[in-house]
């Protein structure tokens, strides 16, 4: 599903307006109207309903719901915190002095305390325009309009949250719900944002669908997109059909990292599962995972790696770059995929020398800090810009782990994946990723669908986890019991 940030959808809205011919303030009412349409299971038990309006569209969207509510009899009070500046906002603000009354800030602030937990309060200060930190007098605002109590709804997006990457523009205020115009923005799914939208309903309100020649494609990956991409298994099928992958993973003492990778793997309904490892770890693996096979790494030879269809390589296997140089040798001939995690990264100069675009990267921020060689990202402007840069170096299959993981392409498309929380932080939760993702490649799938295909699961599988139990106690073992479940969701 195609999502959008700030940018993309005010060249969306100017061409609607300039070339398609549709006036801003018939956009305006559209927006008002649906706007209420989705929010009245939240008006239709409310005592007052106290709209927050800024001085540009956003605001203007504010005074237009204003007059429609009031229209339907409902109880509306409007505080300008800032004057009406945009023409359109001017336009709705002057017609609404017609059907009710409107308070300044400074007059709201000498009625306080006026609102209660029946009342809702729309915020309709800023919208998607703003971008910057927010800084002055509306510091104080926005932090008071936080803290009120109330029903919240946003319009379009929550006051201090980006538009484009999620990020929180100094203070923000954090609504129940969100009600958005014709697409979601990148920012109502990378966080904070996400947590300070609250439940998001996105309406048409006729933007003029058309996509300009960017240098970024944002996606979603919803559940409809991770069913799309399911594999069909034939009735008369045999395991050889569904791939054998190999988990180089483990050393004596980190050989939990192989058990969870493979067992991801043999999850996924791959046909064959076999972990490399040392040859004195055969027995435990056998008496935590009999469905897998074992050989010890250091007999894998050329024509033995001819045996599978796809590789899972690092998790637990050390650090030591002059191994990892002749791991690289041994797998320059290896022509299909490959899944690099966690210490892979500490021997990726070696890695270079491969075929970027058979490679599915999945670092997690301090192992994506130690691929570019810059500090780790400390907001999602950052993130992006950092996996795009990489990307378009070394055009690979990216996935940065995080609270939401978000998937590069080689053809510079931004997935943002819809699951996952912040319980999912947990030792050997990546290990399980890798696997699942080198399950899904063993048994054909190309690397940008098995990225997300694989991390919608694991994200769905630590959700599901989380709306039983709770984030806190989540280990990765859950997550492998858990993608049976997810998988279900699917069908």
């Amino acid at each position: 599903m195609r999502i959008l940030d700030a940018l993309q959808m005010q060249k969306m809205d100017q061409y609607t307006i300039e070339e398609i011919g549709v006036p801003g303030k018939v956009l305006m009412e559209n927006a008002a109207k649906s706007w209420i349409e989705a929010a009245k299971p939240d008006l239709d038990n409310c005592n007052k309903i106290f709209l927050f309006c800024g001085a540009g569209n956003n605001g203007g969207d504010g005074y237009a719901i204003a007059r429609n509510l009031s229209n339907q009899g409902y109880q509306c009070i409007v505080v300008a915190v800032k004057p009406p500046k945009s023409r359109d906002c001017l336009l709705n603000a002057r017609v609404w002095t017609h059907f009710g009354k409107t308070l300044s800030w400074d007059e709201f602030i000498n009625l306080l305390p006026m609102t209660s937990k029946t009342d809702v309060l729309i915020d309709a200060i800023m919208g998607t325009g703003v971008e910057s930190e927010i800084r002055g007098t509306m510091v104080d605002v926005v932090k008071c309009v936080d803290q009120l109590s109330g029903q919240k709804i946003a319009v379009d997006i929550p006051t201090g949250i980006s538009a484009s990457t999620g990020d929180k523009l100094g203070v923000a205020i954090r609504v129940n719900k969100c009600i958005t115009f014709h697409k979601e923005k990148v920012g109502h799914y990378l966080q904070p944002g996400k947590t300070y939208s609250g439940e998001l309903i996105c309406q048409k309100i006729s933007i003029y669908e058309k996509y300009f020649d960017e240098d970024r494609h944002y996606y979603l990956t919803t559940k409809q997109v991770a069913r799309e991409l399911l594999l069909q298994r034939e009735p008369n099928s045999y395991k050889n059909v569904f791939g054998h992958l190999l988990v180089w993973c483990g050393a004596t003492g980190t050989q939990g990292a192989a058990i969870l990778a493979a067992s991801g793997a043999i999850r996924m309904g791959t046909g064959l599962v076999t972990a490399a490892l040392p040859q004195t770890d055969d027995a435990f693996l056998i008496t935590r995972s009999p469905e897998l096979m074992t050989c010890a790494q250091q007999s894998l030879t050329d024509s033995m790696l001819n045996n599978y269809q796809s590789i899972v390589l690092g998790c637990g296997l050390g650090r030591n770059k002059n191994r990892w140089k002749s791991i690289v040798n041994k797998i320059k001939k290896f022509e299909k995929p490959i899944v690099l995690d966690a210490d892979a990264f500490f021997g990726i100069e070696h890695f270079y020398d491969l075929d970027p675009h058979k490679l599915v990267l999945t670092p997690h921020p301090g192992e994506f800090a130690q691929l570019t060689g810059n500090p780790k990202p400390t907001n999602n402007l950052e993130r992006i810009e950092q996996g795009l840069n990489f990307i378009s170096k070394y055009p690979t299959t990216l996935v940065l782990k995080g609270a939401p993981s978000i998937i590069f392409t080689s053809d510079h498309k931004v997935h943002i994946n819809e699951t996952g929380n912040a319980g999912m932080a947990t030792a050997g939760s990546g290990d399980v990723l890798a696997g699942m993702i080198g399950g899904l490649l063993a048994q054909g799938l190309n690397t940008v669908d098995a990225a997300k295909l694989g991390v919608w699961l694991h994200g769905r599988s630590g959700d599901i986890f989380d709306n039983q139990y709770c984030q806190e106690s989540l280990i990765a073992t859950d997550l492998i019991s858990n993608i049976k479940n997810a998988f279900k969701e699917l069908y």
